[in-house]
């Protein structure tokens, strides 16, 4: 599954469209960026309600494919500015994490 695919099952809107070729292959959720960097997997999709720059930090540290944000949030303009710049792709959602997390799981991503 590809970022693209991603962002056709879940309808979320696009924030930043990065490099939507990129494979996804698992799903994270969590909010402790700590806890992102020591379990997520390179290749996840990342659910998470933060929404400031530390989050692309993280997400490019890592090798996230897609960053997933929550409940009607939307990131910080610098979050969105290094996002472009990392070529990552930032979806935001209405729904909860625990709903969001629950469609990728539906998909496939473990």
């Amino acid at each position: 599954m590809t970022v693209h695919d991603v962002i056709e099952s879940l309808g979320a809107d696009v924030a930043v469209e990065g490099d939507t070729t990129r494979l996804v292959t698992s799903g994270y959720t969590c909010d402790l960026l700590s806890e992102v960097i020591a379990k997520a997997a390179p290749g996840s999709a990342w659910v998470t309600i933060q929404t400031h720059v530390n989050v692309i930090a993280v997400a490019a540290m890592v090798g996230i494919s897609v960053v997933i944000v929550c409940e009607g949030r939307t990131c910080e303009s610098d979050a969105v500015e290094h996002a472009a710049k990392e070529h990552l792709t930032i979806l935001y959602s209405k729904g909860s994490a625990y709903t969001v997390s629950g469609k990728l799981y539906v998909l496939g991503l473990r």
